[in-house]
């Protein structure tokens, strides 16, 4: 039985975090046993029976210097892993703040999950940006796992032959995303769907300037927080559109609002792979997205996506052309996206 540990900062409803608890619940019905261990006690997702939990107190370590904090930490986790835990088989390690801790520890067998299109994501300003050096402190001669190809090549270009990178895509779980969707929702008029949080990755500036000129009789519900929440109400409010716009906040459950969707509409400047484009189309739910790096056109057919991402006008005509024809929009679930087969793609990387 192989015993796998999947650190990441805490379980807030970010996809970083829903794919680590896809992946650890996939790990157990696979007969290994999977041990999610959070560094900041904050829990938004349901738990799941069987996989365990643990809380790393990172806090005691974060008045350290940055200098030597990863070194410091990164020995108090090994001892607290081998306690808790024992020596685990893999160790999987999770969003940047993590990262940074664990590049430092002398666990076997860690590899570092990269959720982003890191370019993207630092606004890295070339080969001479201080940033990319203080990435290759954390990176460099160490094992990643990518969650699209766009990534992978993202981290080749800026790491070359320093690090050994993979593909394996995000889990998704169809049957228990359908099962879920299936809890009954307050009526609504007919509406688009955005799922994401409002940050300035997903670009919901963008989306509001296309579909206040997009001709749809639909309104749009955006699901989600974060620190651009207000910023994106008062747009909303310039633009003339806030009674057809409207914010329902985080779901701990997006998936029966997403199911009710005539379409779902992604306005991302870049993207890892964005699991809400998979869940939507699970749900048998239509989806157009910008061609953003990265995921996206590796998801969707060419005629889904609207390129260059920032092209307002022409994400504005993709949303009439859904609106008038949703089913143009469809697609099938793609299978290398299932959630068996991808666990068993990291299972492997234990043997």
């Amino acid at each position: 039985m192989k015993t796998i540990v999947l650190a990441v900062f805490s379980l807030q409803g970010n996809g970083a975090e829903r794919v680590v608890q896809t992946l650890a619940r996939n790990i157990n019905a696979l007969g290994g046993t999977a041990h999610i261990v959070i560094f900041k006690d904050t829990i938004d997702l349901p738990l799941d029976n069987g996989v365990h939990i643990h809380k790393f107190p990172y806090r005691a370590f974060r008045s350290l210097p940055r200098k030597i904090r990863p070194k410091i930490a990164a020995k108090f986790f090994d001892r607290f892993i081998r306690k808790n835990i024992g020596t685990p088989d893999l160790v999987l390690s999770n969003l940047h703040p993590v990262d940074f801790i664990l590049s430092k520890s002398r666990l076997p067998n860690i590899h570092f999950i990269m959720h982003n299109n890191t370019s993207q994501e630092y606004a890295l300003d070339g080969a001479a940006d201080p940033r990319l050096n203080r990435l290759k402190q954390i990176y460099s001669g160490k094992k990643c796992v990518c969650v699209s190809k766009g990534v992978e090549e993202d981290m080749q270009a800026l790491f070359g032959q320093s690090i050994e990178t993979r593909t394996i895509y995000n889990p998704v779980e169809p049957a228990l995303i359908q099962r879920q969707a299936d809890e009954p929702v307050p009526p609504r008029k007919d509406y688009i769907v955005n799922v994401g949080k409002f940050k300035k990755a997903k670009r919901h500036d963008r989306l509001l300037h296309a579909y206040a000129q997009a001709k749809t009789p639909y309104d749009l519900l955006l699901v989600g927080t974060g620190p651009l929440l207000e910023e994106t109400k008062a747009l909303a409010q310039s633009l003339g559109i806030a009674d057809r716009v409207h914010f329902v906040g985080f779901q701990k459950n997006p998936f029966p609002l997403i199911k009710a969707a005539k379409f779902m509409v992604v306005s991302s400047e870049y993207e890892g792979l964005n699991m809400t484009i998979l869940e939507a189309i699970a749900l048998g739910v239509p989806v157009i997205s910008t061609d953003c790096p990265s995921g996206p056109a590796e998801i969707l057919p060419a005629q889904n996506l609207v390129s260059p991402p920032d092209n307002i006008e022409a994400l504005s005509a993709r949303m009439t052309e859904a609106s008038d024809n949703p089913e143009r929009f469809r697609i099938d679930f793609p299978e290398k996206f299932d959630a068996k087969a991808v666990t068993r793609a990291y299972m492997s990387l234990s043997a």
